[in-house]
């Protein structure tokens, strides 16, 4: 049996579900407080996710954003997943969501999917295939002046308005690059700098479910991720996250 065969199925059934649910609001719940949200679906989608994978595959390990690893797991191979990244667009908008399911053996991508459920769309790559877009081959921009480029964020309050190290560097590059938008959802906005409609990505906070996919899908399409100090984005833990649709301009951002 194809893990990636089994992710696609699982992913499109899912985002199946999504698409049809209506949501109550006694099902929204807060974590840390009122931005950060997760509904009954957020659970209910990680476990079909997880079951599914579980059933076909009884000793890979599996990151989530709702449950914690299930610690007597013993394979080499290890799914980060996403039941909903954008939650607070689930609920506002029912839209500019995502699934998202990355697969690893170890430190080596083994594929990455992004489902944006509203418009059926899938984003997907097998390691050394390409990054596709349905059935679309896509790639990164061929943009590479600052003045030229659009810049994405999934939270502009965190990004530019709050104090954090990195704050003037941020506002400092928003005013040389050409625009910035916020979409909402890491996944869907990293898929957007792969398929060459943005051209970079930055965020000051990020877990392993909401990139590790997506990551494999943007390095297939060309492009290149790396913490906000230029550093390697580690596989396992929170991190900032910076991406650009060419390495080369690595050292021109880390210099603004």
């Amino acid at each position: 049996m194809d893990r990636f065969n089994v992710a696609v199925e699982v992913v499109q059934n899912a985002g199946n579900i999504l698409r049809q649910c209506s949501l109550e609001n006694a099902e929204i719940c807060q974590k840390t407080g009122h931005q950060d949200l997760v509904t009954r679906w957020d659970r209910r989608i990680e476990q079909l996710l997880r079951n599914e994978i579980l059933t076909a595959f009884s000793q890979d390990s599996i990151v989530g954003e709702e449950y914690p690893p299930e610690a007597h797991r013993t394979g080499a191979v290890t799914w980060y997943i996403d039941p909903i990244d954008g939650t607070t667009n689930f609920i506002n908008q029912h839209q500019n969501y995502a699934i998202s399911v990355g697969c690893w053996e170890g430190s080596t991508p083994l594929f990455g999917l992004v489902l944006d459920v509203e418009r059926k769309t899938l984003y997907w790559a097998r390691h050394g295939g390409g990054a596709w877009q349905n059935q679309t081959l896509i790639h990164t921009s061929g943009r590479r002046e600052l003045s030229e480029l659009l810049l994405t964020t999934p939270g502009l309050q965190y990004t530019f308005l709050e104090p954090h190290p990195y704050q003037e560097r941020m506002i400092r590059l928003s005013r040389k690059v050409r625009g910035v938008r916020c979409l909402g959802s890491v996944a869907l906005e990293l898929c957007e700098v792969a398929a060459g409609r943005a051209d970079l990505f930055v965020t000051m906070r990020s877990s392993p479910w909401d990139h590790n996919a997506a990551r494999i899908i943007l390095a297939e399409a060309g492009g290149a991720i790396f913490t906000v100090d230029g550093d390697e984005l580690p596989l396992g833990q929170k991190s900032t996250v910076l991406a650009l649709n060419a390495v080369e301009l690595k050292n021109r951002i880390l210099c603004v």
